[in-house]
């Protein structure tokens, strides 16, 4: 069991702590009285085989799932796509769930089984990605018969299911005809709800349920639509908080517990990427995986499952904060471990500061209404050529010219996502859809209008002024410029990562 996340009022003992952006580091002095939230201690994952076989045997709401199972059941395993986790798992648990999942299968005599990763918007997965997610076992026994297949969101043949507010809503055809449906996910942030039915509808419902100010019980009943088409079964693992490699393993680490070889390891890492960029940041970054620890696995009915490892997740991870922040800071992890991209891009960026990292409470946001956000990136304006190529014209043609998501809607998403270019890329090279950037710039936006001023320290001053953003060449400069809306004596809140926490504002 590892230790709590919990605030630490910065003293005049207090260490210099560290900050993170993109791939740089750096250690800070903070103020006396800041917060700094720390998450729960990362710890090292054990054997996950027999919470998955609790799961699998003692489920919610349901029967067990080899009752479920009988020689001609048409079985379909969705694997869902988590893009969030940074950096990678070292070790990906749905792997094996899906092969306990496959070894009841195999002992039922069913023998019509397939695999379709729920990936809905994000890139279709390749073979060496399906190889390191679901082993090598599943992957040479499924993929040479085109057994295991990505979602396509703008897909022919998809199957009307139903239609929420007039609107019909489409169903990948595997997983709308098979007699069973066994979704495999894993839980390591804060979100409400299951993601099964997002990954594997259309494109024009995901249009409806991202739109600038949608109804968020719209995505609940394109749920529930999707629910009563299909006999589901759900696994979810909850994930504990991330534990890097051993060259990076001191990030996970508190720094007044930082022992010699901690503190060689971030001088090396920082010097490595200060004197080789990006060279140095690729060498440092570009195959770096993390371990997680297995807090539960829930297996059962896909609501009740969702419901439940919602909660062990916000157990694990909840740190009371008393009042609200003036100021928020975060420090913002490259967006992506790649070779190519160490940093991340910059709305890549955006979206982990002000979406994921700002938005983790329980009801009262982390910070006051009109008060600021002070992130730590680079906003090098650089984005994958293939993947992310949407991304970049969408920075290059739309921010540039309006900011508004109302108005980006109107104007741009419909030519963006009936480019057959962007649709060729999304279906054969391995790009997300251009959906995508614009419904995350749609949560980025959103998010912006609660803070007076959001201000990127080390950050490029174009890009930050392109997102509608500031830029400060220091820390200390952020808080002069952010004095204009907060005063001169904030209260400042400081989110200490590489993890994430849920705080619960009193």
């Amino acid at each position: 069991m590892s230790r709590p996340g919990f605030v630490l009022q910065v003293d005049d003992k207090t260490p210099a702590l560290l900050t993170i952006a993109g791939a740089g580091m750096r250690l800070e002095r903070f103020g006396i009285g800041t917060k700094v939230v720390y998450p729960a201690d990362a710890v090292a994952s054990a054997n996950p085989v027999e919470l998955i076989d609790g799961a699998l045997e003692l489920p919610v709401e349901q029967a067990p799932l080899a009752q479920q199972l009988s020689p001609g059941t048409v079985l379909t395993i969705v694997v869902l796509d988590d893009p969030q986790l940074q950096p990678r798992l070292r070790f990906d648990v749905r792997r094996s769930i899906v092969e306990r999942v496959l070894e009841l299968a195999a002992a039922s005599g069913v023998n019509d089984v397939q695999i379709v990763i729920g990936n809905g918007l994000s890139k279709r997965w390749s073979v060496p990605e399906v190889t390191r997610a679901l082993g090598e076992r599943v992957a040479t026994s499924f993929l040479p018969d085109g057994l295991i297949m990505s979602h396509d969101v703008t897909a022919a043949d998809l199957v009307a299911v139903g239609d929420v507010d007039g609107h019909p809503v489409k169903l990948n055809r595997r997983v709308a005809e098979s007699d069973l449906v066994i979704s495999v996910g894993v839980r390591a942030t804060h979100r409400e709800g299951s993601s099964f039915a997002q990954g594997l509808v259309d494109v024009e419902t995901l249009r409806l349920i991202g739109a600038p100010g949608a109804d968020p019980g719209l995505a609940r009943r394109v749920s529930s639509v999707v629910g009563d088409a299909v006999k589901s079964f759900a696994v979810e693992a909850v994930l504990g908080q991330p534990l890097p490699m051993r060259s990076l393993r001191f990030v996970a680490k508190r720094e007044w517990e930082w022992r010699l070889g901690d503190q060689l390891s971030f001088v090396t890492a920082r010097q490595c990427v200060a004197a080789l960029r990006p060279q140095g940041a690729q060498q440092l970054y570009g195959k770096q995986v993390a371990d997680y620890a297995v807090l539960d696995v829930i297996g059962g009915a896909s609501s009740v499952v969702a419901e439940q490892a919602g909660d062990s997740w916000r157990a694990a991870n909840l740190v009371e904060i008393k009042g609200q922040a003036d100021v928020l800071v975060a420090s913002v992890w490259g967006a992506t471990f790649d070779g190519s991209d160490p940093d991340g891009s910059p709305i890549g960026a955006a979206n982990r500061a002000l979406v994921q990292l700002a938005g983790c409470h329980t009801g009262t946001p982390l910070a006051r209404q009109g008060g600021a956000l002070i992130a730590f990136h680079p906003l090098m304006p650089r984005f994958s050529n293939r993947r992310q190529a949407a991304a970049s014209d969408f920075y290059a043609t739309v921010l540039p010219e309006v900011t508004d998501p109302v108005e980006i809607m109107t104007r741009f998403e419909e030519k963006a996502c009936s480019d057959e270019w962007y649709l060729d890329l999304y279906r054969k090279q391995f790009s997300d859809h251009p959906l995508q950037t614009f419904q995350t710039w749609y949560r980025i936006a959103e998010a912006t209008r609660r803070f007076g001023d959001v201000i990127w320290v080390g950050g490029n001053r174009r890009t930050a002024a392109l997102l509608g953003h500031r830029a400060a060449s220091t820390y200390a400069d952020a808080l002069e410029i952010a004095s204009d809306f907060v005063g001169s004596h904030p209260a400042i809140t400081y989110l200490r990562g590489p993890g994430q926490v849920l705080g619960d504002v009193r």
